[in-house]
């Protein structure tokens, strides 16, 4: 979606400002309901209820999507909050390689060998830690363990620091087709304070040597909120990004949690962080400028290029959010190999143990290195239908839900119905709204999040979240919403 406003120029002054303010509030990302947190541990969610999802998605013929989590990296980026494994020692690598291989091979036996895998990311840490020839091999040893489908979308997270040609080269002779990078902001001042220094110049050089080494889509991860951040500074960083021309570009806020984040409480002060009305104008600016030059917002916080495939998902409703945040392939079931790697199999979520030395020992066992997981009740499966549909759809259709699950929806919701006129009020959304002499406006039966509700779909979604509902507000595990 384009965000057209009546004054591009000045889009403060429309009210959006205030109603970021408004709605700046610790919510999910959403990129799983139920979210991790609420997960069970173990002696509730059993090994062999992981096995019978997969015999599930075998009877089901469910398309599959692999997720690697390859942890390493040389130094702790200090906004991060990912699971990752900090160490210079590069003989880290061989003992990982191995124990992820025999988990591969292990799990792949469960999964019937006609099942095509229509995805595939390798995610960290940092994947380019391993250096060119193991990326090859490891690779090579997951193509003879699955069924590639002939348009299988294969991507991989790159730090420009420890990436080179080389790495750039394999992958793409490998069939590496998506590229995501991650930046953040340029800006020398706010670079050194989160430990994470790269010139624009290094950037670029890896960019282009992607770029003509024919990667189809190249993503920018940019982050907004960080410490000594100013809309000055960051008007500079989105002007060198607009320079490398990507075909994606994901702006994140950050997230500062340093009560679960011990790097975080650490390293960056929070007399150092901008505030809110700065926050609102860093984030407003970059919606704006990037519109101008021509990127779609996907919605939250990613925008793409109107020929990129996120786009055009999202056009044809197939776009799908998952824990990579948005993709282009819907209705696939995910397995996640790696330390604390997730998976979600039919209706089931399960995630892998996080430390090296667990991980290690129960691949040892042969055993399947789950610690915790989840199988979704009926109530679950209907909430994340509808939480799923307002994040990559921006609508709900209620006859479709009434008929798919059995319900009268205002009744099944009238809880929810009831906390969305707020947002029906603010102009965010609409909701059995009627148009003139009593004629039914194309979405009377249901609910539309309007051009302005782009920015609040996280919102929006937390209405229907029914476990955030019983939740104490003041247990700050999640990221603000703006």
């Amino acid at each position: 979606m384009t965000l057209k406003f009546k004054n591009d120029s000045n889009l403060e002054t429309q009210l959006i400002a205030p109603l970021l303010q408004k709605y700046s509030v610790s919510i999910p990302r959403y990129t799983s309901y139920p979210t991790a947190p609420e997960w069970n541990e173990h002696f509730s969610f059993s090994k062999n209820d992981f096995t019978s999802a997969c015999e599930k998605a075998n009877k089901s013929k469910t398309p599959v999507s692999l997720y690697f989590h390859l942890p390493f990296c040389e130094n702790q980026c200090y906004f991060c909050a990912c699971n990752v494994v900090i160490s210079k020692k590069r003989d880290v690598t061989t003992p990982y390689l191995t124990h992820i291989k025999k988990e591969i091979e292990n799990t792949s036996k469960l999964i019937n060998k006609e099942t095509l895998v229509e995805q595939i990311h390798l995610g960290g840490g940092t994947p380019t830690y391993f250096t060119g020839a193991e990326l090859k091999d490891f690779f090579n040893f997951v193509k003879n363990n699955f069924n590639f489908s002939k348009k299988c979308e294969i991507g991989i997270e790159i730090d420009p620091r420890v990436t080179d040609a080389e790495h750039i080269k394999i992958l793409s002779e490998l069939g590496f087709n998506r590229l995501s990078m991650g930046i953040q902001d340029f800006n020398e001042k706010v670079q050194e304070i989160v430990n994470r220094v790269q010139s624009f110049e290094l950037t670029n050089n890896l960019f282009h040597t992607a770029r003509d080494s024919g990667f189809e889509s190249i993503n920018i991860d940019l982050m907004y909120g960080l410490p000594h951040q100013t809309e000055e500074t960051f008007k500079r960083t989105i002007e060198l990004i607009l320079k490398l021309n990507p075909d994606r570009i994901a702006l994140f806020h950050y997230a500062h949690l340093p009560q679960m984040i011990n790097h975080q409480a650490k390293y960056i002060p929070e007399n150092a962080l901008p505030g809110s009305d700065t926050k609102i104008k860093i984030f407003l600016y970059a919606v704006q400028e990037l519109g101008k030059n021509g990127y779609e917002f996907i919605g939250l916080d990613h925008f793409a290029k109107p020929k990129d495939e996120l786009a055009i998902a999202r056009k044809n409703k197939t776009l799908h959010r998952n824990f990579q945040g948005y993709t282009t392939k819907a209705g696939c079931d995910l397995y996640g190999f790696g330390i604390t790697a997730i998976s979600n199999i039919q209706d089931t979520y399960s995630q892998n143990l996080k430390k090296l030395n667990d991980y290690y020992s129960q691949i040892d066992l042969n055993e399947i290195p789950i610690f915790k997981g989840m199988t979704l009740s009926k109530d679950d499966i209907l909430r994340k239908e509808i939480i799923m549909k307002i994040l990559c759809h921006g609508e709900i259709v209620k006859s479709e839900i009434e008929e798919k699950y059995s319900i009268n929806f205002d009744r099944y919701f009238s809880f929810e119905t009831e906390k969305l006129k707020e947002f029906e009020k603010d102009g965010v959304l609409i909701n059995h709204v009627l148009e003139g002499h009593g004629k039914p406006c194309p979405y009377s039966s249901g609910i539309q999040v309007t051009t302005l509700g782009q920015f609040f779909l996280r919102n929006i979604a937390s209405v229907f979240d029914s476990y955030l509902q019983k939740k104490n507000a003041k247990q700050k595990i999640y990221s603000k919403s703006i």
